[in-house]
């Protein structure tokens, strides 16, 4: 079972500084990272100026008595998030995420149970810590003692006059040492807080291509809070001397990734999904709609068995995101086939993966030469997984160590050096692992059946009338476990030929009987309700189950 697995070759490092320091010569002339500005003019940064910057910044914090210490940053993408986010690392501090997708009680409530001591925040959220005790800076803006740019300044002459040309300045950091506190997306639960060590984060964003090699101009729209995009969107591309371009927000998504021309974007399904959403409404404009499609399936079905075929050459998404894009590694939710297949038939690998905070958050992807899309692929070096009862247990250098200030819920969570990361899955007779769906979610009847709503989400979504859809067990009775199946469905307006819910309700029902006749008994879905709303989400896109469900 299983087959050999063969890595890339990596630069790996195991703390930030050591990864800095050598970046700066190793890349030394090439842009590190590019971003935008409201008029569509780019900035680009060398990596020597980049390395620069958070040596100013390092020096200037460490006159503010920030060393060890805890420092939090609340903001949207920016040049100044990653400059703070490693100068913080490079004085043994610990950089807390926040994310800023909440309300201003939720982040503040965030920023205080991690002990910061120190927040680094946008003007946009001022007010939240107006009232707190902790010193704040202010991210982007000029002149104010208390802003970045000031801070960077006085760092400036320090380093001049003392003639820095590395860290050793700063205080010692260890692999082991606590780098970051990322708080979990809490979409079934409170979100906890993350300890990441120097290592973990490291060891992660340095083999994030040992499974796939992507190209040198990375985008990535993807909040920087979330390890997914901080790590395998941002210290990854620093690691392994890439440009990469960060998208301050949706309104300018679009418009920046034309601009910046990627081979490589940096995903999430949702992303994805509206990408080829405008390519089918140009197709559809252009009359192309329907040889698109036959090129697709015949491109999938002769790649399914292994006959040469060559990718269908797509204007309409030229047109979108300019002739170099070559690479998706997508993560944080779960993708449909049907996506990545159609994105591969325009020549666009989509290369799926798992992970999860408390790993780093990378365990395993596909790879260039051996991509199911069905799957997650295989893990990173050195990570071992294991499956008891159907949960999927990790083991490896990017496992966390602690829950922040709750060694309860951190025992719990660990069987000797096994990390329970709450997700049910299997592996096939390749290897490949497959995700069916959270622990948490799955629906226990009282006959002992288990139902995992993911899977039955999947099957539901397929329905062109179909948006969004959350299945879930409804009570039925008295008894906990009595409970029958019913699935909420927001319909997609753009494909419904009416706007009468009772005619709607009634073709959705229609395609979930014929649905329900390719299942088991139990699996079946017995009642459909529609809504008018999508679901609540996180940043990053997955849905918050308990706000729906309850």
């Amino acid at each position: 079972m299983g087959q050999k697995i063969i890595y890339n070759q990596v630069t790996e490092y195991q703390t930030l500084p050591q990864c800095l320091m050598d970046v700066e010569q190793r890349h030394r002339g090439k842009s590190v990272i590019t971003t935008y500005d409201l008029k569509g003019q780019a900035h680009s940064v060398k990596f020597e100026e980049f390395v620069a910057d958070v040596r100013a910044l390092a020096g200037s914090l460490l006159t503010k008595k920030l060393a060890k210490k805890h420092v939090a940053i609340v903001g949207e993408n920016s040049y100044e998030w990653v400059v703070v986010f490693c100068a913080v690392g490079c004085i043994g501090g610990v950089a807390i995420a926040v994310d800023i997708d909440q309300a201003g009680d939720e982040i503040l409530a965030m920023t205080e149970f991690a002990d910061a001591c120190c927040v680094f925040v946008d003007a946009a959220f001022l007010d939240v810590f107006k009232e707190s005790q902790m010193q704040y800076v202010i991210m982007r803006g000029e002149g104010a003692e208390n802003s970045y740019h000031h801070l960077l300044k006085e760092g400036e002459k320090l380093k001049k006059k003392n003639q820095w040309k590395d860290f050793s300045f700063c205080p010692q950091v260890e692999k082991d040492d606590p780098l970051a506190i990322v708080y979990t997306s809490g979409t079934t639960s409170v979100s906890k807080p993350v300890v990441l060590s120097q290592y973990n984060m490291m060891f992660n964003a340095c083999h994030t291509q040992s499974l796939v090699k992507v190209g040198e101009r990375l985008f990535n729209p993807l909040p920087l809070y979330h390890t997914y995009s901080l790590v395998c969107g941002v210290l990854d591309g620093i690691s392994q001397g890439a440009d990469i371009c960060m998208n301050a927000g949706l309104k300018t998504l679009m418009r920046d990734l034309r601009l910046y021309e990627p081979d490589t974007l940096v995903a999430v399904p949702m992303i994805m999904e509206n990408l080829l959403k405008e390519v089918h409404r140009r197709q559809e404009i252009a009359g192309t709609r329907e040889q698109a499609m036959q090129a697709v399936e015949k491109y999938t079905r002769r790649k399914k068995i292994h006959l040469p075929c060559s990718p269908y050459q797509e204007q309409a998404l030229e047109q979108l995101v300019g002739p170099n894009l070559k690479f998706i590694p997508c993560g944080g939710a779960q993708l449909s086939v049907k996506v990545a297949e159609e994105l591969q038939a325009y020549g666009v690998g989509v290369y799926q993966g798992y992970g999860i905070t408390e790993c780093s958050p990378l365990i395993g992807s596909n790879m260039n030469k051996k991509n199911n899309p069905a799957s997650v692929g295989f893990p990173i070096p050195q990570t071992q997984i294991r499956l008891d009862d159907g949960e999927i247990l990790v083991k490896g250098p990017s496992v966390f160590k602690e829950y922040y200030k709750n060694s309860l819920l951190t025992e719990e969570s660990f069987t000797d050096e096994w990390f329970h990361t709450g997700d049910i899955g299997y592996k096939d007779r390749k290897g490949y692992l497959h995700i069916c769906g959270r622990k948490k979610n799955l629906i226990v009847f009282s006959n002992g059946k288990k139902v995992v709503p993911e899977e039955l989400e999947g099957y539901i979504q397929e329905i062109p009338l179909v948006k969004e859809v959350m299945v879930y067990g409804a009570s039925a009775g008295n008894a906990i476990d009595d409970v029958t199946l019913s699935a909420l469905i927001c319909i997609d307006e753009e494909r419904a030929d009416t706007n009468d819910t009772f005619q709607l309700l009634e073709q959705v029902q229609e395609e979930i009987t014929k649905l329900n006749n390719r299942l088991p008994d139990y699996k079946r879905i017995q009642s459909v309700k529609l809504t008018e709303s999508e679901f609540k989400k996180t940043s990053i896109q997955k849905k918050k189950r308990r706000e729906v469900t309850g």
